[in-house]
């Protein structure tokens, strides 16, 4: 297919990836296949893409090719990348062995076998962490320019995806940098959460009321691993809580052979950065037959207190679209993201996002359905204190979140 559109269309930059949805002023889809051509006489649009060996290997390298002085870079990078059948029974190998070494009760071996853990992930590029990755890039731009991250990651999840799309070539696991260099570029963030507190503390009691916390948790972690919950493995440590068991190997395998294995899940823990004071989360479920919980954050800078909740988005349909709405320059082009938690959300009312999207955007626009964004945004550029600070002016949540980027 991307065969087909190269011949087509020739050398133009081309990005993109495998995404559950896209949002057009025709239709509203979960399925086919999209290619939006854009055309600006004023900027200088460039596409990199890479796959090198380990996903920050890989981000140190492309982010060295990339020279932006005014305008906005798109990233376009997996959350987790599934790899075949062979290299994820390595996966689930690697997982049941330095899961029983962290059976040790010495608390710093479990960290060193848990970091161990977290490095086989990167290097084996399974897990981009999103907060590492755009800072990465905002170092190399001088922390000038606005970063998009589209975390791809689909809702029903099979081998050998999601696929990257970098200038007509699938590069898998890789990264792809569309770069737009324009002084006009107008870039809006925003998210379905309260503001953050002036400290931990003050932010967790804000937590305390927007979501549903079931139970509060002293953690043990190391980088993007989580190795207990008050002392528990974490998915015993929530057994009675929600009903919740380790995945059983073969049925995983099956599952996502098939492409029938589901990573929506309705509760989250929640973590505290001690730096910027803002709320991280992670969905938790059944999805690895071991014991250690690798995550999409690395929470080296968070509190020991974690939460366990699920959210409640009682009157809060208009707020995945914020960005949307508060954009300004009316007759410019829209590229915008829909948090594909949506769907589970709101259930057949998506589509009410249809009619809603066409009243703000009229007819210049295109919308993906994925996870939520991530962002590293200048303060200059934000308009309020955001609850999902995971690193100092990058946001990164796994559901809320949306940005409209208008060229």
């Amino acid at each position: 297919m991307l065969d087909v559109f190269h011949d087509e269309f020739g050398d133009i930059p081309q990005v993109g990836a495998s995404v559950d949805g896209m949002i057009f002023p025709e239709d509203i889809r979960t399925d086919g296949v999209a290619l939006v051509l854009c055309q600006d006489d004023d900027a200088r649009i460039h596409v990199e893409g890479l796959k090198s060996k380990g996903s920050i290997k890989t981000a140190e390298k492309l982010a060295s090719r990339i020279k932006c002085e005014n305008g906005v870079v798109i990233l376009h990078f997996p959350l987790v990348h599934v790899p075949g059948a062979l290299k994820s029974a390595e996966f689930y190998a690697k997982g049941f062995f330095y899961s029983n070494k962290c059976k040790n009760d010495d608390p710093l071996k479990q960290k060193e076998y848990a970091g161990k853990f977290s490095d086989y992930c990167n290097r084996e590029n399974i897990f981009y962490l999103p907060p590492t990755i755009l800072e990465i890039f905002a170092k190399q731009l001088n922390h000038k320019i606005p970063i998009v991250g589209i975390n791809v990651m689909h809702t029903q999840v099979r081998f050998d995806t999601p696929h990257i799309f970098c200038n007509f070539e699938d590069i898998g696991a890789g990264i792809a940098a569309l770069v737009i260099e324009k002084k006009d570029v107008n870039i809006v963030y925003d998210d379905i959460f309260p503001d953050k507190g002036k400290t931990i503390d003050e932010t967790m009691d804000i937590v305390r009321k927007e979501f549903k916390v079931v139970k509060e948790f002293k953690a043990v972690f190391e980088k993007n691993i989580l190795i207990q919950l008050d002392g528990n493995p974490p998915i015993r440590a929530l057994k009675d809580l929600i009903s919740v068991n380790k995945e059983k190997e073969d049925e995983l395998i099956k599952n996502i052979s098939n492409g029938n294995f589901k990573v929506q899940m309705p509760y989250m823990l929640l973590f505290f950065n001690k730096r910027t004071y803002g709320k991280i989360h992670t969905g938790i479920g059944g999805y690895y037959p071991f014991d250690l919980y690798p995550f999409f954050i690395d929470v080296s800078d968070c509190d020991e207190r974690v939460f366990l909740a699920y959210e409640l988005i009682d009157g809060k349909f208009d707020g995945f679209i914020s960005s949307l709405k508060k954009a300004k320059l009316k007759e410019k082009f829209r590229f915008f993201t829909l948090d594909i938690s949506t769907t589970q959300a709101f259930g057949n009312r998506v589509y009410a996002f249809g009619n809603e999207v066409k009243n703000v955007a009229k007819t210049n626009y295109f919308g993906v359905m994925t996870c939520a964004p991530s962002i590293y945004l200048p303060k200059h550029l934000q308009n309020r204190n955001y609850l999902p600070e995971a690193d100092e002016n990058i946001f990164y949540t796994p559901a809320g979140s949306n940005i409209c980027l208008e060229i």
